[in-house]
């Protein structure tokens, strides 16, 4: 069960999804520290922002996400991250476009004190 697993979270490190891969560039063309597909005890971040005193998390789902038990589950496992001291940034699109990505951009500068 352990070889499906890694070869799981291999293939999630090796296919962010295009939202994911737009908002990596544009962190990177801003010069704004990130890690990605960071690994926490019951979750793995999208984006995590090492900030000091309460880390950054940013959670950015697509359609799935949107069904009733899929949303169960991702509130109740935030909750927790919260619990623990985590700022939580929930990110939702429903189709990839340019505009959508640049609303999400913006939605992660603001978490971060930032602008563009």
């Amino acid at each position: 069960m352990s070889a499906q697993r890694s070869d799981w979270r291999e293939r999630l490190h090796a296919n962010p999804s295009r939202m994911e891969q737009e908002l990596a560039i544009n962190l990177e063309h801003d010069r704004i520290h990130y890690l990605t597909q960071v690994e926490i005890p019951v979750a793995t971040a999208d984006f995590y922002f090492p900030l000091e005193p309460r880390p950054l998390i940013v959670f950015v789902d697509g359609r799935v996400h949107l069904k009733r038990s899929q949303s169960i589950k991702d509130e109740e496992l935030r909750t927790l991250l919260r619990k623990r001291g985590y700022r939580i940034l929930e990110l939702y699109y429903e189709v990839y476009t340019d505009k959508r990505r640049d609303q999400l951009y913006e939605e992660i500068l603001d978490s971060l004190g930032r602008t563009r």
